[in-house]
């Protein structure tokens, strides 16, 4: 059951898993492998703020945001008003930005609807997390985004480490920009894909909270699960969830 001190996800069972959903103002992860429901899962936690009248943003690192149009184009989801960031890098190194001036080589903020009527993406200069930040800081002086999707943070901190080196670097720059979300009040979803077992990854320390997406293949039967691996602050459903994805959307019974 859903509780109304808490930010709904969209999806009730999940909702029922994390003890009402999720608690507001703070940045919580989604791990899984690919085609595992990432991706539909946040786009529904974000969907959701937008039925309540709420700003939200999808900062699309993995797809083009055309892209992501397509593959839910089937569910009959209306995109258009999620505002987005496409920040992805390509094949390019990434660089530091040394002060705010030279965000202006960040893509703007575009609706799903813009970039969908484009058709690709626009061209776009290096960036890095901390440009994320910087954008977001000049963004959010006019638009308070109550939701933020970063999909995913994974291939962001994997080019920004590989450009840069520093390792410890990347960590403050992610610790910076989810504390900068938090002290305003938006709840934060990160994508990530699972690291090695044995070295905790950033994010898996910087958020307040986990949800684990599992897909295997039994036979020709695929088989998804999802669990609350942690959550701060909140009784929740520690066991395996079967779910799937339908023309309904992500559903768990």
């Amino acid at each position: 059951m859903f509780n109304p001190d808490r930010v709904s996800i969209g999806i009730p069972g999940l909702d029922r898993m994390l003890g009402g959903g999720l608690i507001p103002g703070r940045p919580y992860l989604v791990t899984g492998g690919s085609g595992s429901g990432k991706t539909l899962l946040a786009l529904s936690f974000l969907l959701e703020g937008l039925r309540h009248d709420e700003d939200v943003l999808l900062v699309a690192v993995d797809e083009p945001p055309g892209e992501i149009v397509e593959n839910v184009r089937r569910l009959g989801w209306d995109l258009n008003r999620i505002r987005t960031l496409d920040a992805n890098p390509g094949t390019r190194a990434i660089k530091r930005l040394a002060d705010v001036q030279t965000i202006r080589t960040l893509t703007d903020l575009k609706s799903m609807k813009e970039i969908a009527q484009e058709g690709k993406r626009s061209d776009i200069d290096e960036i890095s997390i901390q440009s994320i930040h910087l954008k977001l800081r000049q963004q959010m002086k006019e638009v308070p985004f109550r939701r933020v999707v970063v999909d995913s943070i994974s291939t962001l901190r994997r080019f920004a480490i590989k450009s840069s080196g520093d390792s410890q670097a990347e960590r403050s720059e992610i610790q910076s920009l989810l504390r900068f979300l938090s002290e305003r009040g938006v709840t934060t979803l990160l994508t990530a894909t699972p690291g090695n077992p044995g070295l905790l990854a950033p994010e898996e320390v910087l958020t307040r909270g986990e949800i684990l997406l599992t897909r295997k293949w039994i036979g020709d039967r695929s088989v998804r699960q999802a669990k609350i691996v942690r959550m701060r602050g909140s009784a929740h459903d520690p066991e395996r969830r079967p779910f799937a994805i339908t023309d309904a959307g992500f559903v768990i019974g």
